[in-house]
């Protein structure tokens, strides 16, 4: 049974810890843990307060021993999810943050934070596989094609990604690539602004007036708002004029549209000639 003076001074500690004064709650926790190894509640709320000053590594220590004394406490596995969280160690925060909900599956937070982790991961996966392909030896089209669309997925995922500083290499790769398209000889008269508004954005990439490009592809969207191409050449413009979150979504239309677009083609539009 514990002791009452341990009481007292565990209570005084919690008192400090609910104001934020935590200095005073290390110091009587210690105190407490040093008097009682085995004290649970101590140990947890040890390290709540090294989390909350940004000492996630002795927030893991303190919280691991808090659960070697209860194991089976859901919010100690949830906290030391966000320890680990804090220093990016994912995989492991994700398990804590199951054991958690196995252990109490009403756990909001838990299941809050487990969705949050396992976003990340995946979003993670996407960037690495995406710069594999992009910095590769000699990438070919298909490298890239593949490369633009993980990275797009991992920013769409998580907008914070690292991935959108990738975006514009993949982009100029691309374009570096990029291939000519033709129409038809004769186009339905209700698509000829929708051509000649493409022609126009293609010339005004052609002199990397990509806030002209912008202008003229989004005039053609308005003639065809389902064209795969035009959000395409869309995304282009807006890597360029450094406006990541927009060349993303454009992109991503690009493959709602079409899930297997060729971001290689994105070359001059020529009509055929009559036959």
């Amino acid at each position: 049974m514990t002791h009452p003076a341990i009481v007292a001074k565990l209570e005084r500690a919690l008192d400090a810890l609910h104001r934020a004064d935590f200095p005073a709650a290390v110091e009587l926790l210690t105190e407490v843990v040093n008097e009682e190894p085995g004290n649970a509640r101590a140990w947890q709320s040890l390290g709540v307060c090294y989390q909350e000053t940004a000492q996630p590594h002795l927030a893991m220590e303190a919280l691991m021993r808090s659960l070697r004394a209860q194991p089976l406490d859901a919010t100690t596995h949830y906290l030391l999810g966000n320890a680990y969280g804090a220093t990016g160690q994912l995989e492991r925060a994700a398990a804590c943050y199951r054991r958690a909900l196995e252990i109490d599956p009403s756990h909001a937070k838990a299941e809050e934070f487990l969705i949050k982790a396992e976003s990340l991961l995946e979003s993670r996966e996407h960037y690495r596989t995406g710069l594999r392909l992009l910095y590769s030896a000699a990438p070919t089209a298909d490298d890239l094609n593949r490369a633009i669309r993980e990275l797009v997925q991992s920013v769409a995922i998580f907008d914070g990604s690292p991935a959108r500083d990738n975006l514009l290499e993949a982009a100029r790769q691309l374009f570096e690539l990029r291939r000519e398209w033709t129409l038809p000889a004769e186009i339905p008269p209700e698509l000829e602004p929708w051509a000649s508004a493409c022609e126009r954005g293609f010339q005004c990439v052609q002199f990397k007036n990509w806030v002209g490009a912008r202008a003229a592809y989004e005039e053609a969207l308005q003639y065809r708002v389902q064209d795969a191409f035009v959000h395409h050449a869309l995304g282009f413009s807006f890597v360029e004029l450094g406006e990541p979150s927009d060349a993303v979504r454009a992109w991503l239309r690009t493959l709602e549209i079409n899930a297997d677009y060729d971001f290689t083609q994105f070359g001059r539009i020529q009509r055929a000639p009559p036959r």
